[in-house]
Protein backbone atom coordinates (compact mmCIF):
# COMPACT_ATOMS: atom_id res chain seq x y z
CA UNK A 1 0.00 0.00 0.00
CA UNK A 2 1.57 3.32 -1.16
CA UNK A 3 1.17 6.71 1.15
CA UNK A 4 0.19 10.31 -0.05
CA UNK A 5 0.28 13.13 1.34
CA UNK A 6 -2.92 15.11 1.60
CA UNK A 7 -2.83 16.59 -1.74
CA UNK A 8 -2.50 13.11 -3.62
CA UNK A 9 -5.10 10.80 -4.39
CA UNK A 10 -5.10 7.41 -4.87
CA UNK A 11 -7.12 6.36 -7.67
CA UNK A 12 -8.15 2.68 -9.47
CA UNK A 13 -7.25 4.24 -13.47
CA UNK A 14 -10.39 2.29 -14.76
CA UNK A 15 -12.76 3.78 -12.37
CA UNK A 16 -11.07 7.80 -13.34
CA UNK A 17 -12.02 6.93 -17.30
CA UNK A 18 -15.74 6.34 -16.45
CA UNK A 19 -14.95 2.12 -16.16
CA UNK A 20 -15.51 -0.41 -14.01
CA UNK A 21 -13.37 -2.50 -12.15
CA UNK A 22 -14.01 -6.15 -11.09
CA UNK A 23 -14.76 -5.43 -7.37
CA UNK A 24 -16.93 -2.68 -8.14
CA UNK A 25 -18.98 -5.52 -9.94
CA UNK A 26 -18.40 -8.30 -7.33
CA UNK A 27 -20.18 -5.27 -4.80
CA UNK A 28 -22.72 -4.16 -6.88
CA UNK A 29 -23.86 -8.29 -7.19
CA UNK A 30 -23.63 -8.90 -3.49
CA UNK A 31 -25.46 -5.98 -3.15
CA UNK A 32 -28.11 -7.00 -5.39
CA UNK A 33 -28.07 -10.95 -3.88
CA UNK A 34 -28.50 -9.30 -0.29
CA UNK A 35 -31.76 -7.32 -1.33
CA UNK A 36 -33.56 -10.55 -2.65
CA UNK A 37 -32.43 -12.11 0.50
CA UNK A 38 -33.48 -9.68 2.91
CA UNK A 39 -37.05 -9.80 1.02
CA UNK A 40 -37.45 -13.45 1.29
CA UNK A 41 -35.63 -13.44 5.09
CA UNK A 42 -38.29 -10.93 6.00
CA UNK A 43 -41.35 -13.03 4.38
CA UNK A 44 -39.95 -16.18 6.30
CA UNK A 45 -38.39 -14.95 10.19
CA UNK A 46 -40.05 -11.60 10.08
CA UNK A 47 -39.00 -8.46 10.65
CA UNK A 48 -36.15 -8.95 12.75
CA UNK A 49 -34.21 -9.96 10.25
CA UNK A 50 -33.76 -6.07 9.20
CA UNK A 51 -30.87 -5.87 11.57
CA UNK A 52 -29.07 -7.84 9.17
CA UNK A 53 -28.63 -4.68 6.78
CA UNK A 54 -27.34 -1.87 8.73
CA UNK A 55 -24.57 -4.50 9.48
CA UNK A 56 -23.81 -5.45 5.73
CA UNK A 57 -24.24 -1.90 4.37
CA UNK A 58 -21.32 -1.12 7.28
CA UNK A 59 -19.45 -4.09 5.86
CA UNK A 60 -19.32 -2.60 2.12
CA UNK A 61 -18.89 1.11 3.82
CA UNK A 62 -15.53 -0.06 5.64
CA UNK A 63 -14.65 -2.10 3.04
CA UNK A 64 -14.50 0.79 0.79
CA UNK A 65 -13.42 3.21 3.11
CA UNK A 66 -11.80 1.84 6.14
CA UNK A 67 -10.95 5.32 7.98
CA UNK A 68 -14.68 5.08 8.70
CA UNK A 69 -14.39 2.08 10.35
CA UNK A 70 -10.71 3.49 11.92
CA UNK A 71 -12.87 6.16 13.60
CA UNK A 72 -15.42 4.08 15.13
CA UNK A 73 -13.05 1.77 16.43
CA UNK A 74 -11.23 3.92 18.49
CA UNK A 75 -14.54 6.01 19.52
CA UNK A 76 -16.09 2.58 20.62
CA UNK A 77 -12.80 1.93 22.30
CA UNK A 78 -11.96 5.69 24.04
CA UNK A 79 -15.85 5.49 25.57
CA UNK A 80 -16.15 2.26 26.46
CA UNK A 81 -19.55 1.66 24.39
CA UNK A 82 -18.93 -1.97 24.72
CA UNK A 83 -18.51 -2.38 28.48
CA UNK A 84 -21.60 0.43 28.72
CA UNK A 85 -23.77 -1.95 27.06
CA UNK A 86 -23.07 -4.80 28.29
CA UNK A 87 -23.40 -3.66 32.18
CA UNK A 88 -26.52 -1.45 31.48
CA UNK A 89 -28.55 -3.30 28.76
CA UNK A 90 -27.54 -7.03 29.00
CA UNK A 91 -26.12 -6.81 25.05
CA UNK A 92 -23.60 -8.56 23.76
CA UNK A 93 -19.75 -7.15 23.22
CA UNK A 94 -20.12 -4.75 20.69
CA UNK A 95 -16.34 -4.50 20.56
CA UNK A 96 -15.37 -8.34 19.33
CA UNK A 97 -17.70 -8.38 16.53
CA UNK A 98 -16.26 -4.99 15.40
CA UNK A 99 -12.51 -6.39 15.73
CA UNK A 100 -13.66 -9.56 13.79
CA UNK A 101 -15.21 -7.24 10.87
CA UNK A 102 -12.57 -5.42 10.66
CA UNK A 103 -10.14 -7.76 10.50
CA UNK A 104 -12.29 -9.40 7.92
CA UNK A 105 -12.07 -6.28 5.68
CA UNK A 106 -7.86 -5.88 5.92
CA UNK A 107 -7.77 -9.14 4.67
CA UNK A 108 -10.32 -9.09 2.06
CA UNK A 109 -8.61 -5.61 1.09
CA UNK A 110 -5.25 -7.52 1.04
CA UNK A 111 -6.49 -10.34 -1.22
CA UNK A 112 -8.84 -7.87 -4.08
CA UNK A 113 -6.37 -4.80 -3.99
CA UNK A 114 -2.84 -6.66 -3.27
CA UNK A 115 -2.74 -4.30 -0.63
CA UNK A 116 0.63 -4.84 1.51
CA UNK A 117 0.10 -2.99 5.04
CA UNK A 118 3.44 -0.77 5.74
CA UNK A 119 3.37 -0.95 9.33
CA UNK A 120 4.38 -3.53 10.23
CA UNK A 121 8.19 -4.39 9.71
CA UNK A 122 9.61 -2.53 12.60
CA UNK A 123 6.72 -3.23 15.30
CA UNK A 124 5.90 -7.04 14.59
CA UNK A 125 9.29 -8.23 16.04
CA UNK A 126 8.76 -5.86 19.13
CA UNK A 127 5.00 -6.75 19.79
CA UNK A 128 5.50 -10.48 19.07
CA UNK A 129 8.42 -10.54 21.89
CA UNK A 130 6.44 -8.80 24.24
CA UNK A 131 3.17 -11.01 23.41
CA UNK A 132 5.87 -14.71 23.94
CA UNK A 133 6.69 -12.74 27.53
CA UNK A 134 3.53 -12.60 28.56
CA UNK A 135 2.80 -16.15 27.45
CA UNK A 136 5.53 -17.35 29.31
CA UNK A 137 4.36 -16.03 32.60
CA UNK A 138 1.40 -17.72 32.60
CA UNK A 139 3.54 -20.86 33.76
CA UNK A 140 4.98 -19.75 36.69
CA UNK A 141 1.12 -18.67 38.51
CA UNK A 142 0.22 -20.38 41.48
CA UNK A 143 -3.30 -20.12 39.91
CA UNK A 144 -3.35 -20.93 36.23
CA UNK A 145 -6.55 -20.20 35.64
CA UNK A 146 -6.31 -16.74 36.62
CA UNK A 147 -2.89 -16.19 34.64
CA UNK A 148 -4.88 -17.66 31.36
CA UNK A 149 -7.55 -15.38 31.68
CA UNK A 150 -5.32 -12.06 32.11
CA UNK A 151 -3.49 -13.24 28.93
CA UNK A 152 -6.70 -13.30 26.91
CA UNK A 153 -7.46 -10.27 28.34
CA UNK A 154 -4.13 -9.00 27.19
CA UNK A 155 -4.30 -10.50 23.66
CA UNK A 156 -7.53 -9.49 22.76
CA UNK A 157 -6.52 -5.64 23.90
CA UNK A 158 -2.87 -5.56 21.82
CA UNK A 159 -4.89 -7.22 18.91
CA UNK A 160 -6.64 -3.83 18.78
CA UNK A 161 -3.75 -2.12 18.82
CA UNK A 162 -2.91 -4.07 15.60
CA UNK A 163 -5.46 -3.57 13.66
CA UNK A 164 -4.77 0.30 14.40
CA UNK A 165 -1.76 -0.24 13.03
CA UNK A 166 -3.28 -1.79 9.82
CA UNK A 167 -5.64 0.68 9.39
CA UNK A 168 -3.61 3.18 9.80
CA UNK A 169 -2.12 3.67 6.68
CA UNK A 170 -2.04 7.56 5.27
CA UNK A 171 -1.15 10.44 7.02
CA UNK A 172 -5.01 11.16 6.81
CA UNK A 173 -5.48 8.25 8.58
CA UNK A 174 -3.41 8.95 11.61
CA UNK A 175 -5.13 12.47 11.09
CA UNK A 176 -8.50 11.11 11.55
CA UNK A 177 -7.12 8.73 14.58
CA UNK A 178 -6.64 11.74 16.43
CA UNK A 179 -9.56 13.49 15.75
CA UNK A 180 -11.71 10.53 16.96
CA UNK A 181 -10.07 10.24 20.13
CA UNK A 182 -11.27 14.49 20.23
CA UNK A 183 -14.20 13.82 19.64
CA UNK A 184 -14.65 10.74 22.28
CA UNK A 185 -13.62 13.53 24.50
CA UNK A 186 -16.22 15.71 23.54
CA UNK A 187 -18.90 12.96 23.76
CA UNK A 188 -17.67 12.04 27.41
CA UNK A 189 -16.88 15.23 28.85
CA UNK A 190 -19.85 17.08 28.25
CA UNK A 191 -21.77 14.79 29.55
CA UNK A 192 -19.54 14.62 32.45
CA UNK A 193 -19.50 18.69 32.85
CA UNK A 194 -23.13 18.83 32.73
CA UNK A 195 -24.02 16.05 35.23
CA UNK A 196 -21.56 17.98 37.43
CA UNK A 197 -22.63 21.52 37.31
CA UNK A 198 -26.69 20.77 37.05
CA UNK A 199 -25.37 17.88 40.28
CA UNK A 200 -27.59 14.92 38.49
CA UNK A 201 -25.59 12.44 39.51
CA UNK A 202 -28.95 10.51 40.12
CA UNK A 203 -28.99 10.24 35.95
CA UNK A 204 -26.71 7.66 34.84
CA UNK A 205 -27.30 8.94 31.41
CA UNK A 206 -27.26 5.97 29.54
CA UNK A 207 -24.09 4.77 31.26
CA UNK A 208 -21.54 7.54 30.25
CA UNK A 209 -22.52 9.07 33.55
CA UNK A 210 -20.85 7.08 36.16
CA UNK A 211 -19.63 8.48 39.45
CA UNK A 212 -18.32 7.27 43.06
CA UNK A 213 -18.83 9.28 46.39
CA UNK A 214 -16.10 9.34 48.31
CA UNK A 215 -15.97 10.78 52.36
CA UNK A 216 -12.79 11.99 53.92
CA UNK A 217 -13.18 13.06 57.57
CA UNK A 218 -15.95 15.59 57.14
CA UNK A 219 -15.53 16.57 53.71
CA UNK A 220 -17.63 14.03 50.81
CA UNK A 221 -17.64 14.31 47.18
CA UNK A 222 -18.74 13.15 43.84
CA UNK A 223 -15.82 11.46 41.90
CA UNK A 224 -16.83 11.12 38.10
CA UNK A 225 -15.81 7.75 36.54
CA UNK A 226 -17.80 8.42 33.44
CA UNK A 227 -17.54 5.20 31.72
CA UNK A 228 -14.66 3.98 33.51
CA UNK A 229 -15.76 2.80 36.64
CA UNK A 230 -12.38 4.26 38.27
CA UNK A 231 -11.92 8.24 38.31
CA UNK A 232 -8.05 8.09 38.07
CA UNK A 233 -8.56 5.56 34.77
CA UNK A 234 -11.06 7.97 33.74
CA UNK A 235 -8.75 11.29 34.08
CA UNK A 236 -5.24 9.27 32.34
CA UNK A 237 -7.31 8.86 29.39
CA UNK A 238 -8.65 12.69 29.42
CA UNK A 239 -4.99 14.32 29.82
CA UNK A 240 -4.25 12.32 26.27
CA UNK A 241 -7.40 13.74 24.90
CA UNK A 242 -6.69 17.37 26.32
CA UNK A 243 -3.52 17.28 25.00
CA UNK A 244 -4.34 16.25 21.49
CA UNK A 245 -6.70 18.60 21.51
CA UNK A 246 -5.04 21.70 22.98
CA UNK A 247 -2.71 20.98 19.85
CA UNK A 248 -5.59 21.11 17.65
CA UNK A 249 -6.80 24.32 18.90
CA UNK A 250 -3.21 25.92 18.51
CA UNK A 251 -2.68 24.79 14.81
CA UNK A 252 -6.07 23.27 13.10
CA UNK A 253 -6.57 25.92 10.25
CA UNK A 254 -10.21 25.62 9.48
CA UNK A 255 -12.50 27.15 12.38
CA UNK A 256 -15.24 24.94 12.95
CA UNK A 257 -12.57 22.41 13.71
CA UNK A 258 -10.82 24.35 15.81
CA UNK A 259 -13.89 24.82 17.75
CA UNK A 260 -14.69 21.04 18.44
CA UNK A 261 -10.91 21.04 19.44
CA UNK A 262 -11.56 23.77 22.10
CA UNK A 263 -15.21 22.23 23.05
CA UNK A 264 -12.97 18.96 23.66
CA UNK A 265 -10.30 20.89 25.22
CA UNK A 266 -12.59 22.47 27.97
CA UNK A 267 -14.61 19.51 28.83
CA UNK A 268 -11.94 17.23 29.34
CA UNK A 269 -9.89 19.62 31.54
CA UNK A 270 -12.70 20.49 33.82
CA UNK A 271 -13.53 16.42 33.83
CA UNK A 272 -9.98 15.67 34.97
CA UNK A 273 -10.75 18.30 38.26
CA UNK A 274 -13.91 16.85 38.83
CA UNK A 275 -12.52 12.75 38.78
CA UNK A 276 -10.75 14.43 41.69
CA UNK A 277 -7.57 12.37 41.13
CA UNK A 278 -4.42 13.83 42.26
CA UNK A 279 -2.24 11.58 39.74
CA UNK A 280 -4.52 13.00 37.12
CA UNK A 281 -3.79 16.61 38.22
CA UNK A 282 0.21 15.96 38.28
CA UNK A 283 -0.41 13.97 34.88
CA UNK A 284 -1.97 16.73 33.57
CA UNK A 285 1.05 19.19 34.24
CA UNK A 286 3.47 16.71 33.25
CA UNK A 287 2.07 16.24 29.73
CA UNK A 288 1.35 19.82 28.93
CA UNK A 289 5.44 20.25 30.55
CA UNK A 290 6.56 17.80 27.20
CA UNK A 291 4.44 19.64 25.07
CA UNK A 292 6.07 22.83 26.09
CA UNK A 293 9.19 21.56 25.31
CA UNK A 294 8.89 20.20 22.31
CA UNK A 295 7.82 23.42 20.56
CA UNK A 296 6.86 26.52 22.32
CA UNK A 297 3.91 27.89 20.58
CA UNK A 298 2.76 31.73 19.45
CA UNK A 299 1.77 33.97 21.93
CA UNK A 300 -1.74 34.17 20.63
CA UNK A 301 -2.74 30.42 21.01
CA UNK A 302 -0.42 30.85 24.53
CA UNK A 303 -2.85 33.90 25.75
CA UNK A 304 -5.66 32.13 24.52
CA UNK A 305 -5.41 29.30 27.03
CA UNK A 306 -4.25 31.17 29.81
CA UNK A 307 -7.53 33.52 29.39
CA UNK A 308 -9.90 30.41 28.80
CA UNK A 309 -8.02 28.55 32.19
CA UNK A 310 -8.82 31.15 34.27
CA UNK A 311 -12.45 31.36 33.29
CA UNK A 312 -12.72 27.93 33.47
CA UNK A 313 -10.90 28.33 37.31
CA UNK A 314 -14.47 28.96 38.75
CA UNK A 315 -15.59 25.73 38.24
CA UNK A 316 -12.87 24.56 40.67
CA UNK A 317 -15.31 22.74 43.67
CA UNK A 318 -14.82 24.46 46.93
CA UNK A 319 -12.56 21.80 48.87
CA UNK A 320 -10.20 21.04 45.25
CA UNK A 321 -7.56 22.35 46.71
CA UNK A 322 -7.89 21.12 49.95
CA UNK A 323 -8.14 17.48 48.66
CA UNK A 324 -5.39 17.79 45.92
CA UNK A 325 -3.34 19.24 49.42
CA UNK A 326 -2.68 16.10 50.39
CA UNK A 327 -0.22 15.18 48.09
CA UNK A 328 2.22 16.15 50.34
CA UNK A 329 2.05 12.81 52.24
CA UNK A 330 3.55 10.96 50.12
CA UNK A 331 6.99 13.33 50.79
CA UNK A 332 8.77 11.53 53.17
CA UNK A 333 9.45 13.88 56.29
CA UNK A 334 10.67 13.44 59.94
CA UNK A 335 7.50 13.89 61.32
CA UNK A 336 5.44 12.37 58.09
CA UNK A 337 2.49 9.76 59.04
CA UNK A 338 -0.09 8.87 56.00
CA UNK A 339 -3.42 9.08 57.26
CA UNK A 340 -5.10 8.96 53.64
CA UNK A 341 -6.36 5.16 53.68
CA UNK A 342 -6.35 5.01 49.78
CA UNK A 343 -2.40 6.18 50.24
CA UNK A 344 -1.78 3.77 52.69
CA UNK A 345 -3.80 1.48 50.34
CA UNK A 346 -1.39 1.93 47.86
CA UNK A 347 1.65 2.22 49.68
CA UNK A 348 1.06 -1.13 50.49
CA UNK A 349 -0.05 -2.83 47.16
CA UNK A 350 3.50 -1.41 46.04
CA UNK A 351 5.42 -2.69 48.69
CA UNK A 352 3.72 -6.23 48.26
CA UNK A 353 4.65 -6.10 44.33
CA UNK A 354 8.26 -5.22 45.25
CA UNK A 355 8.81 -8.14 47.65
CA UNK A 356 6.93 -10.04 45.20
CA UNK A 357 9.66 -9.26 42.53
CA UNK A 358 12.59 -9.82 45.24
CA UNK A 359 10.84 -13.48 45.64
CA UNK A 360 11.58 -14.24 42.03
CA UNK A 361 13.18 -11.18 39.99
CA UNK A 362 13.64 -13.43 36.79
CA UNK A 363 9.48 -14.65 36.42
CA UNK A 364 7.71 -12.79 38.90
CA UNK A 365 4.36 -14.31 40.27
CA UNK A 366 2.85 -15.22 37.17
CA UNK A 367 0.54 -12.44 34.51
CA UNK A 368 -2.50 -11.98 36.76
CA UNK A 369 -1.40 -13.50 39.80
CA UNK A 370 -0.56 -10.21 42.47
CA UNK A 371 -3.98 -10.39 43.26
CA UNK A 372 -3.83 -13.88 44.44
CA UNK A 373 -0.93 -13.16 46.36
CA UNK A 374 -1.84 -10.18 47.89
CA UNK A 375 -3.03 -10.96 51.22
CA UNK A 376 -0.35 -12.48 52.00
CA UNK A 377 2.12 -9.87 51.86
CA UNK A 378 0.08 -7.41 52.85
CA UNK A 379 -0.82 -8.90 56.28
CA UNK A 380 2.82 -8.73 56.71
CA UNK A 381 3.04 -5.24 55.72
CA UNK A 382 0.38 -4.05 57.74
CA UNK A 383 -0.79 -1.24 56.22
CA UNK A 384 -3.86 -1.63 54.62
CA UNK A 385 -7.05 -3.07 56.52
CA UNK A 386 -8.74 -4.24 53.20
CA UNK A 387 -9.07 -8.18 52.94
CA UNK A 388 -9.85 -8.42 49.30
CA UNK A 389 -8.13 -9.26 46.31
CA UNK A 390 -6.06 -6.02 44.86
CA UNK A 391 -4.01 -5.17 42.42
CA UNK A 392 -0.79 -2.95 41.75
CA UNK A 393 -1.06 0.60 42.43
CA UNK A 394 1.69 1.07 39.51
CA UNK A 395 1.63 -0.78 36.13
CA UNK A 396 5.43 -0.70 36.34
CA UNK A 397 5.18 -2.86 39.81
CA UNK A 398 2.41 -4.85 38.35
CA UNK A 399 4.70 -6.28 35.19
CA UNK A 400 7.79 -6.16 37.84
CA UNK A 401 5.98 -8.59 40.09
CA UNK A 402 3.75 -10.44 38.06
CA UNK A 403 6.66 -11.18 34.75
CA UNK A 404 9.73 -10.42 36.48
CA UNK A 405 12.97 -9.50 34.29
CA UNK A 406 11.66 -11.64 31.80
CA UNK A 407 8.59 -9.05 31.20
CA UNK A 408 10.21 -6.34 32.15
CA UNK A 409 12.37 -6.08 29.23
CA UNK A 410 10.25 -6.65 26.46
CA UNK A 411 8.15 -4.22 27.93
CA UNK A 412 10.23 -1.63 28.39
CA UNK A 413 12.12 -2.28 24.94
CA UNK A 414 7.92 -1.39 23.31
CA UNK A 415 8.08 1.85 25.39
CA UNK A 416 11.44 2.84 23.84
CA UNK A 417 10.27 1.76 20.64
CA UNK A 418 7.25 4.59 20.75
CA UNK A 419 8.96 7.28 21.86
CA UNK A 420 11.72 6.63 19.83
CA UNK A 421 9.67 6.57 16.76
CA UNK A 422 7.07 9.35 17.33
CA UNK A 423 10.57 11.84 17.88
CA UNK A 424 11.85 10.32 14.85
CA UNK A 425 8.27 10.64 13.39
CA UNK A 426 7.90 14.26 14.00
CA UNK A 427 11.16 14.88 12.15
CA UNK A 428 10.22 13.40 9.53
CA UNK A 429 6.84 14.60 8.45
CA UNK A 430 9.06 18.12 8.84
CA UNK A 431 10.79 16.89 6.22
CA UNK A 432 8.21 15.75 4.15
CA UNK A 433 6.72 19.06 4.15
CA UNK A 434 3.92 17.95 6.76
CA UNK A 435 3.68 20.24 9.81
CA UNK A 436 0.21 19.67 10.45
CA UNK A 437 1.01 15.92 10.60
CA UNK A 438 4.14 16.80 12.58
CA UNK A 439 2.59 18.99 15.06
CA UNK A 440 -0.16 16.11 15.61
CA UNK A 441 2.95 13.61 16.40
CA UNK A 442 4.71 16.11 18.94
CA UNK A 443 0.91 16.34 20.65
CA UNK A 444 0.92 12.15 20.79
CA UNK A 445 4.16 11.83 21.93
CA UNK A 446 3.37 14.51 24.95
CA UNK A 447 0.09 12.93 25.33
CA UNK A 448 1.12 9.47 25.85
CA UNK A 449 4.23 10.32 27.77
CA UNK A 450 1.40 11.63 30.11
CA UNK A 451 -0.50 8.26 30.13
CA UNK A 452 2.94 6.27 31.14
CA UNK A 453 3.54 8.68 33.33
CA UNK A 454 0.03 8.36 35.30
CA UNK A 455 0.72 4.76 34.91
CA UNK A 456 3.25 4.84 38.18
CA UNK A 457 0.25 5.42 40.09
CA UNK A 458 -2.41 3.66 37.59
CA UNK A 459 -2.28 -0.64 37.02
CA UNK A 460 -3.13 -2.38 33.34
CA UNK A 461 -6.87 -1.90 34.21
CA UNK A 462 -8.28 -0.43 30.79
CA UNK A 463 -5.39 -1.70 29.14
CA UNK A 464 -7.66 -1.32 25.51
CA UNK A 465 -6.89 2.02 25.49
CA UNK A 466 -3.31 1.53 26.01
CA UNK A 467 -3.08 -0.35 23.16
CA UNK A 468 -5.03 1.93 20.98
CA UNK A 469 -2.22 4.58 21.49
CA UNK A 470 0.26 2.26 20.81
CA UNK A 471 -1.13 1.26 17.71
CA UNK A 472 -1.58 5.22 16.55
CA UNK A 473 2.44 6.32 17.81
CA UNK A 474 3.57 2.71 16.04
CA UNK A 475 1.64 3.61 13.07
CA UNK A 476 2.82 7.46 12.87
CA UNK A 477 6.85 6.03 12.58
CA UNK A 478 5.47 4.31 9.51
CA UNK A 479 3.49 6.53 7.73
CA UNK A 480 6.13 9.46 8.29
CA UNK A 481 8.62 7.43 7.04
CA UNK A 482 6.84 6.43 4.05
CA UNK A 483 5.77 9.70 2.96
CA UNK A 484 9.11 11.22 3.03
CA UNK A 485 10.50 8.44 1.13
CA UNK A 486 7.57 9.31 -0.95
CA UNK A 487 8.58 13.16 -1.26
CA UNK A 488 11.67 12.11 -2.34
CA UNK A 489 10.52 10.14 -5.42
CA UNK A 490 8.57 12.71 -6.54
CA UNK A 491 11.31 15.20 -5.97
CA UNK A 492 13.93 12.99 -7.75
CA UNK A 493 11.31 12.30 -10.88
CA UNK A 494 10.65 16.39 -11.39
Amino acid sequence: MKTYDSHITEKNPRIANGGLDSVSVVLALIALAISAGSAIAIGQFGALTLMIIPAVIFLIVVFVNPDYGLSIFIFVTATQISNVAIKFYGAPSIAQPLAGLLMFVILLRTVLYRERPLNLGRAAPVLIIYIFALFISMYKAADFAVSSAAFIGFFKDALGGVIIILLIQRPTSFRQAIWALIIAGIFMGTISVFQTVTRTFDNPYFGFGGWESQTSGEQSRNRLTGPYENPNAYSQVMVVIFVLALERLWHEKRSLLRIFAGWSAIVSSLTIVFTYSRGGVLTLIAALGVLFLQNRPRLFPVLMTLVVGLALAQFLPSDYTKHISTLQEIIPTQNNQITDSSFRGRLSENIAAWRMFLDDPFFGVGLGNFEVQYQNYSRQIGLDIRRVARTPASLYLEVLSEQGLVGVVPFILLIYTIFSGLRSARFQFSLAGMQNQSNITMALFAGFAGYMIAATVKNSAYSNVYWILVGMSLSATQVALFSLREKKELDGSR
